[in-house]
């Protein structure tokens, strides 16, 4: 089978015994795995199971940065960002809890300039793999990039017809976002909101179920309209909400940081509603553990995530972010191919 249906059947929740894996390398990972192995063959061995094309993941870079003094940049919609290893904000357009007229860039003119012109080189070099076109920054990360992190939360106890007209503003944006995207020849599309720290929802499940849960039911509505499948990325626990997020429409989530939430439990609980995709510690077993205990880890999550299907192995971050020992990438690989 094509790596494309291999995936299809993981999330049709069809138990099968490849299960799709991802491993997302640097380059010098890259590097360094070809001289653990004495060659390249290895990449012949990692299948393209899931590939991602050009979407609004870039959309901070691709769509233009006013450059400020030093590592400052402002972005398209009017906010302020310190460019280091991460982009960290230090100054939001929305001053005030109120909107007095501000409206989002023009996604039309962005797509135009900055994707469509990337989608005939990607599809084409796509066709055996699931496609995937990714939204990156989701309704809450959008909210508080224009208002602010701290600020956003506030308004969310103090501010509450404030924060439904932006979380309104945002969601139809985002659904023209997801307009143009549905465009492209793809299966899924991916979607980012780190709602979540590591001891559950940030602002709690009330708020979340209050401001939050109707405007992702009119997205994973739009996007199971077109039949295509919906991800959504979500850092920490975020087992809270996930009934909630199947009730919308959800089709997978990604991410499952074992360090943060139970993702066995996440199985036994909702794994016939919802699609997994991750569970494999980044935080600990990868950078910290042996080689066989990314064996044992990589073994369990196959054996109990992989039962009845829909589940993608991964990280939980990819390993381009951070250092992981060559030899426990190499037993993540071999582990992995197993079948």
């Amino acid at each position: 089978m094509k790596p494309r249906d291999v995936v299809k059947l993981a999330f049709q929740f069809t138990e099968h015994s490849e299960i799709p894996f991802t491993m997302d390398l640097s380059t010098d990972q890259e590097q360094e795995l070809s001289r653990y192995y004495g060659n390249e063959d290895w990449k012949k061995q990692a299948k393209p199971y899931m590939k991602t094309i050009t979407g609004v993941d870039n959309f901070l870079s691709a769509a233009g940065f006013e450059k400020l003094s030093g590592r400052l940049r402002r972005d398209c919609f009017g906010c302020v960002w310190d460019m280091g290893s991460t982009h960290h904000l230090v100054e939001a357009p929305l001053k005030e809890p109120r909107l007095n007229g501000y409206t989002l860039p023009d996604i039309d003119v962005y797509f135009d300039k900055h994707v469509r012109n990337a989608w005939e080189r990607e599809i084409a070099s796509t066709s055996g793999s699931f496609r995937i076109i990714g939204h990156s920054f989701g309704l809450f990360e959008r909210c508080w990039s224009l208002r602010g992190f701290e600020e956003f939360l506030i308004d969310l106890c103090y501010s509450p017809a404030f924060c439904e007209e932006l979380i309104e503003t945002v969601a139809d944006w985002m659904i023209k976002s997801i307009d143009n995207m549905l465009e492209a020849p793809v299966d899924a599309i991916m979607l980012t909101d780190d709602y979540a720290d590591q001891r559950g929802v940030i602002f709690g499940i009330d708020r979340f179920r209050k401001f939050f849960k109707p405007h992702w039911k009119r997205i994973f509505a739009r996007i199971k309209k077109a039949g295509v499948y919906s991800i959504l990325h979500v850092c920490g626990n975020a087992l809270p909400a996930v009934g909630d997020l199947i009730e919308c429409g959800l089709d997978c989530l990604e991410s499952l940081q074992p360090e943060a939430m139970d993702v066995f439990r996440l199985k036994k609980e909702y794994g016939k509603d919802i699609r997994l995709w991750g569970g494999l510690g980044a935080q600990s077993t990868l950078p910290f553990g042996t080689a066989d205990d990314v064996r044992r880890e990589v073994r369990r999550l196959r054996s109990e995530l992989g039962s009845g299907g829909g589940y993608v192995l991964a990280p939980a971050k990819p390993f381009s972010g951070y250092s992981v020992p060559v030899e426990n990438i190499a037993m993540y690989l071999e582990e992995a191919l197993l079948h």
